[in-house]
């Protein structure tokens, strides 16, 4: 009965084990499916993932592809234009080179015929030079001549025939003077010269009604008058007739002989300023000037 009972022990026993181990290796497979069932859904997304980067790769490298091509052709394009260009450019600039070339082989063999030229050409001019020299002198002489046909012109229309008086063509006729008004300037010794040329001389004035004048024909501009003191330090006429100062002549505060102008010494000479009144100035100044002579009578 032990033995039986040890044996139904046993029997009890393993089969228990049995059970423990068939529950033990049911378990593993139910695990074991779960693993592989969750791996197994775990890879499919995996996989579409892969598939899509790879799609997008491609993608792009198409496009940089083709923005490449794009790109190298219209360089290409522009190259051919700029190589057509500078091909014309080229061509243009031998075309120039020849064309100097056969002209310079021209001129070495015409050299002695342009030689020939350039010197009958200054032949020329020299002539002409001569011919204009002596046309300044028959100019001068037929302006006389008008001259004394304008007088006379005068002397038949005047109304009082007792005294006709006449000036030389570009000058003003006012009591019994002529009065030039220069359209240059120069400096204060050349207009003098200059008057003197025209047998007449740097204005004196004489009174105040010559005076207004004078200043009718120069304001607003600057003329020169044959007054000065660069002979004796005081102010006189270009005839040596003394100035007698009278300061409402005179712009305020002048004459004061100003040196800051920086061309050396003092101012010597006088003019008309804008409004008719005198001013003293450097003698080099370049203004216009009045020349006055004796009216001729016919």
């Amino acid at each position: 009965m032990r033995v039986s009972t040890s044996e139904s022990s046993s029997v009890s026993m393993t089969n228990e084990y049995t059970d423990e181990y068939d529950n033990q290796d049911t378990s593993d497979d139910t695990q074991f499916w779960r693993k592989e069932s969750l791996h197994r859904f775990a890879v499919v997304p995996s996989i579409g993932r892969s598939r899509w980067s790879l799609c997008a790769v491609i993608s792009v490298t198409t496009v940089i592809l083709m923005i490449l091509i794009i790109t190298v052709s219209v360089s290409h394009v522009k190259f051919e234009r700029k190589f057509s260009a500078t091909e014309m450019t080229v061509k243009n600039l031998n075309q120039t080179l020849q064309s100097i070339i056969f002209r310079s082989h021209n001129l070495e063999e015409n050299g002695h015929k342009l030689k020939s030229d350039i010197s009958n050409l200054e032949f020329d001019l020299e002539t002409v030079q001569t011919k204009m020299d002596d046309m300044s002198d028959s100019t001068q002489i037929l302006s006389d001549k008008i001259s004394e046909l304008k007088c006379l012109i005068n002397k038949i229309s005047s109304k009082n025939n007792t005294e006709d008086q006449c000036c030389p063509v570009g000058w003003f006729l006012f009591s019994s003077h002529c009065y030039f008004f220069s359209k240059n300037g120069m400096s204060w010794n050349s207009a003098r010269d200059e008057c003197e040329n025209k047998k007449s001389q740097l204005l004196i004035v004489k009174n105040r009604q010559e005076k207004e004048f004078v200043v009718s024909k120069t304001s607003p501009l600057y003329f020169w008058l044959g007054l000065t003191d660069g002979r004796t330090g005081e102010w006189e006429w270009l005839d040596g007739t003394p100035y007698v100062m009278v300061n409402r002549e005179w712009m305020p505060g002048q004459p004061d002989n100003w040196e800051a102008h920086g061309l050396g010494g003092g101012e010597d000479c006088a003019h008309f300023h804008r409004d008719g009144r005198y001013n003293d100035d450097h003698c080099s100044r370049h203004y216009r000037f009045v020349c006055k002579a004796q009216a001729t009578s016919i």
